[in-house]
């Protein structure tokens, strides 16, 4: 992403859509409290298209446009080797995630019947990925 530089943030200026994620799922930006989820603006009831209005926004921004939110190209350890951040445990939606099926359903069970001693597999599955 460094190559494109600011190109890459002028093009990402540029896209029509209120949450715009880059390596990364874009339920992150929906599931990051304080990151608004954010439709892009002119939409109406009769052509919709990304949505027509905000949700979550934790910190109360007044009128945000869009959310962006930028993951690691690379997953460790390779990118350890490079000297970039990396996502650790490798987050379920990397296709080289071994046990995202798996993390998953355990997460999916959790939530239709949350309970403490669900979380230890929940753990050791995602850390296995």
């Amino acid at each position: 992403m460094a190559v494109l530089g600011p190109a890459l943030d002028e093009a990402i200026a540029e896209l029509r859509y209120g949450t715009v994620t880059l390596n990364a799922w874009t339920g992150v930006g929906y599931l990051t409290a304080p990151a608004p989820w954010v439709a892009f603006r002119g939409h109406t009831l009769d052509d919709a298209q990304s949505g027509i209005d905000v949700v979550h926004n934790a910190l109360f921004l007044d009128g945000p446009e869009r959310t962006v939110v930028r993951g690691p190209f690379q997953p460790a350890p390779r990118a350890l080797l490079h000297g970039k951040t990396i996502l650790s445990p490798k987050p379920p939606w990397f296709v080289t995630n071994r046990t995202a099926t798996t993390t998953g359903r355990l997460l999916t069970d959790f939530t239709a019947t949350p309970r403490w001693s669900a979380l230890p597999k929940i753990f050791a599955s995602a850390l296995r990925g």
